[in-house]
């Protein structure tokens, strides 16, 4: 930064230096040149337009005194310069005080050569000093002459313009002393922005810097402050939030390994104890036994199974074996598998629907979806112990589906505690898992909903749930449904 502002006051001081010094002059002369040559225009586009001549003169009048130029007409006839009118405006004008018939032959023939112009400069140190009174000396300055010729009958017109170029080295010196206060004072001021905004600028980046450190180390505790500037307020709210994402990721990692840990364990001890039962003591080897460890390697294999799902599902690697199949059936079908529940806990598994309907999806998959739903509302629901499993058909003029078919609306109901309203978005996580769960045997790793959500995705499907704390939670997804098939007609019998 202080490089930069260096840099950039430097070129703003030789700018300075190379306009206001060194150019200055041919700024100058370059000035009235284009002074004199708009003059010059303007009374050549007046005399050729005009057809009184006190209007010309009076032309040439305003003329004079707009650009401060002094100018003279003569007529050409034959081998003489008649003068015509004069105005002069200048302290010193050449073309009045000088303009022999010489000099006057000199500026015709030159004008006539370049095609009816010329300009000349004239350096007034090579006159004698009696045409300014006295001693000119070394800067005594310049005149600028412009020479127009116009036809006028069988005569001709010639103009002469004259301005003064005015010596600069005073003014020159002058703005030198300006120019090295002016160099100073921008040095200073270049210095002092260059450390203030480099600070300004550079300590919200130090400060996440350090920040940014302690993250790398597995501090998801850190704040980083990048006020100062728009850009840096913005990384830092950017930074703070993946902060919080990585925290957050990080506690729902440490919560899989201890329920992960938790769900391994509780199996293998009873599969070694009821092993070591059966090897040590004489007729333990009972098929109530080996049911027992059967069971607990079953919970084994579903624990692995749905971290390899979950692992498939974020990789994008899962596929789908879509075909048409009717969903309803699928539903009962899941249902069944809690007969038990019923019969010897009590629960009351309630399933609501009017119809049958079709999708086309994935048929094992689905009925995944609704098995951990419904699991998922058997382990929180209350101590009602009721679940409700609601199939609605949402007709066309009620969907938002682009081409209008009707889907179907599957609801989860279960009478439970419910989620707070800063938990629900987190619900559908990998690693998520309600801190308050009741504590039963088949609970599961916090995985199954987030099988659900993959399995849906892949289906197109819209989902979500609806809870509030202590008044249950309703766990949602739409499928698109199509036309059932029809059986195939007999063919007739040939005669």
């Amino acid at each position: 930064m202080i490089l930069s502002f260096g840099l950039f006051t430097g070129i703003v001081i030789v700018l300075l230096w190379l306009f206001q010094t060194l150019l200055l002059d041919d700024i100058y002369r370059s000035l009235k040149m284009r002074e004199l040559d708009r003059c010059a225009d303007a009374a050549v586009s007046s005399a050729a337009s005009s057809t009184d001549a006190d209007a010309f003169d009076e032309t040439l009048s305003n003329l004079a005194k707009k650009y401060e130029i002094c100018l003279s007409l003569y007529r050409i006839s034959g081998p003489s310069a008649v003068p015509v009118t004069k105005k002069h405006v200048n302290s010193f004008c050449y073309i009045h005080n000088t303009s022999s018939n010489d000099t006057l032959n000199r500026f015709y023939w030159s004008a006539a050569e370049g095609g009816g112009e010329y300009t000349e400069l004239i350096s007034l140190n090579s006159l004698f000093g009696r045409n300014r009174g006295g001693d000119m000396g070394a800067d005594a300055g310049e005149n600028m002459i412009s020479v127009r010729l116009l036809e006028d009958g069988d005569s001709t017109l010639m103009l002469l313009f004259n301005t003064e170029l005015v010596p600069l080295t005073s003014t020159v010196k002058t703005l030198n002393a300006q120019l090295g206060w002016i160099t100073l004072i921008l040095l200073v001021i270049g210095v002092v922005l260059a450390l203030v905004l480099s600070d300004r600028i550079s300590k919200p980046v130090r400060q996440m810097s350090g920040e940014a450190s302690k993250l790398a180390l597995g501090d998801y505790s850190v704040n980083f402050d990048g006020r100062g500037c728009a850009e840096t307020e913005n990384l830092s709210a950017t930074l703070n939030r993946a902060a919080y994402e990585l925290g957050r990721l990080d506690k729902m990692q440490k919560d899989l390994i201890a329920n992960v840990s938790h769900d391994l364990r509780t199996p293998l001890t009873m599969i070694a104890g009821y092993t070591e039962i059966m090897r040590d003591i004489p007729g333990e080897a009972t098929p109530e036994n080996f049911q027992i460890v059967l069971d607990e390697c079953g919970r084994l294999t579903n624990l692995v199974t749905d971290m390899l799902e979950v692992s498939k599902y974020q990789n994008g690697t899962q596929k789908l074996n879509l075909a048409v199949f009717n969903f309803t059936d699928v539903i009962r079908r899941t249902l069944d598998r809690y007969q038990k529940l019923r019969e010897h806990d009590g629960y009351v598994i309630r399933f609501e629907s009017d119809r049958d309907v079709w999708v086309r999806g994935d048929e094992g998959r689905l009925l995944q979806v609704v098995y951990n739903l419904v699991n998922n509302a058997v382990n929180y629901t209350g101590e009602d112990k009721t679940v409700v499993i609601r199939q609605t058909v949402i007709r066309q003029t009620e969907t938002a589906d682009r081409d209008g078919s009707p889907e179907v609306l599957v609801e989860v109901i279960d009478t439970g505690d419910g989620i707070s309203e800063e938990d629900l978005p987190l619900v559908w996580e990998r690693y998520y898992k309600a801190h308050d769960f009741h504590k039963r045997a088949n609970m599961g790793t916090g995985l199954g909903l987030s099988i659900v959500r993959g399995i849906l995705l892949l289906h197109d499907a819209s989902f979500g749930v609806q809870s509030r704390v202590g008044q249950g939670s309703n766990f949602w997804f739409r499928l698109k449904t199509v036309p059932a098939p029809q059986d195939p007609q007999p063919t007739p019998a040939q005669p």
